[in-house]
């Protein structure tokens, strides 16, 4: 019986690890799940898909007990932006087929409002280059096509052409009423151009769908250009026992691309509903009176990313307590995956600190590797680093669907790494615990 009743305890043990680790992943998969529906909206500024996120992140940290700095755990702020709540219609000509947004045809996230059929008229890369081009009797009448399908921007001059022709067709500098820009592939969309407010729409579509040049492009494109767009990001804590001035900072973006039109949504589900997640999950687990902090942690939901981290940018600026009193800022981008690893984003300029992270993973094996780059202006951490902050950007190595597209789901992602990461990341604040 005692043989028995000690077997009894260990596989009762076993079980209820197994079942805490799996309500770990469930709430971050179910978390990532929420963020990433179609009722968030892409996160973006379109149908107000930032603030639906917020509300939803906010009511969280409620729920949790963090402390808050402002009332509703809000800071806001305001931005310029361009969004696209109705039809968004393309036609080339009578004999091409309705477009398939994003994959062989885009409209750039600067373009106005317009509607009608529109005559195409066809200019050389190159005569734009050479300043040859002048359209002073087309001004505003048509569209323009311009065909870089075949500049290899690996060659100097290629490149300094594709460059000139983006400065042009961005800055409208040839007058046109539009521009229809022809690329082997679609280019990125960067949905920082939203915050011009232009008065001409670019067209952006594949060589291969747009095999020659039409004589009319159609469009019924409605957009609308918000000044002051209030966003905010989301600010909570939870406080240490000991050292309540003394911060470590989880920092994610919860702001995506949105939704353009009435039907395309970018849902973001790695990029990065998954850090959001992530970092919530955290604050769930360090809330539990079991798990109460030595130090304090500060948890950063920051809207605007994907638009030149402004919403990181607008935290440092106006930091909720001094930036001084920051141990070390983690910022989580995409790591809904991590079946290969991750990567440590300004590790090589903190080692001492990184080694930390490395050395527990090398004790434990959480995941399959923890490997150091050097540091990089492409996400949240960078405001912080550049003031000084010990900080650093952590994004997994694995399988999710395609980068700023619509198959960023949940469903096309691995979240193979997501319980090592949450063991190395707790252990290592544990570290500091223990001390």
């Amino acid at each position: 019986m005692i043989k028995n009743s000690f077997i009894f305890i260990i596989f009762g043990f076993i079980l209820t690890s197994i079942i805490a680790n799996a309500q770990d992943s469930l709430y971050f998969r179910q978390t990532i799940a929420k963020l990433s529906s179609a009722e968030f909206c892409g996160r973006g500024y379109a149908y107000k898909g930032d603030s639906i996120a917020a509300a939803f992140i906010a009511d969280e940290f409620k729920n949790l007990g963090l402390h808050k700095w402002t009332p509703d755990y809000y800071q806001s702020f305001t931005i310029n932006m361009n969004v696209f709540e109705g039809d968004a219609l393309v036609y080339f000509g009578e004999k091409y087929s309705k477009v398939q947004l994003f994959e062989n045809t885009q409209i750039m996230a600067y373009s106005c409002p317009m509607h009608g059929s529109f005559t195409v008229k066809e200019v050389k890369a190159k005569d734009i280059f050479n300043n040859k081009v002048n359209l002073s009797d087309n001004k505003n009448k048509g569209f323009i096509l311009i065909d870089i399908s075949r500049l290899n921007t690996k060659d100097s001059i290629s490149k300094q052409i594709y460059n000139k022709v983006l400065e042009t067709v961005t800055k409208n500098l040839l007058h046109a009423k539009g521009y229809i820009l022809v690329s082997e592939k679609l280019l990125g969309w960067p949905v920082a151009y939203g915050r011009i407010k232009a008065e001409h729409v670019t067209v952006n579509v594949t060589k291969e769908y747009l095999k020659k040049k039409p004589k009319q492009i159609f469009l019924n494109l409605h957009s609308r250009h918000i000044e002051n767009y209030q966003t905010q990001n989301v600010c909570g804590y939870i406080k240490g026992t000991e050292y309540p001035d003394s911060f470590f900072v989880f920092i994610a973006h919860y702001d995506h691309l949105g939704q353009f039109g009435k039907d395309y949504i970018f849902y973001g589900a790695n990029d990065n509903a998954s850090g959001t997640a992530f970092i919530m999950d955290l604050a769930r687990h360090f809330s539990k009176a079991e798990n109460q902090p030595k130090y304090s942690i500060a948890f950063l939901a920051v809207s605007c990313e994907e638009i030149g981290l402004e919403g990181s940018k607008y935290y440092v600026s106006n930091s909720l307590f001094p930036l001084s009193q920051i141990k070390t800022a983690i910022n989580f981008d995409m790591v809904g995956t991590g079946e290969n690893g991750i990567t440590v984003v300004c590790g090589q300029v903190f080692p001492d600190e990184y080694n930390k992270l490395k050395s527990l993973n090398d004790e434990h094996h959480f995941l399959k590797e923890v490997k150091d780059r050097e540091c990089s202006n492409n996400s949240d951490h960078y405001p912080f680093y550049s003031k000084g902050v010990q900080a650093f950007f952590i994004y997994g190595m694995g399988k999710s669907g395609r980068y700023h597209h619509k198959s960023d789901t949940l469903e096309n992602m691995s979240l193979g790494g997501y319980t090592g990461l949450f063991q190395l990341i707790t252990n290592y604040i544990n570290l500091y615990n223990t001390k």
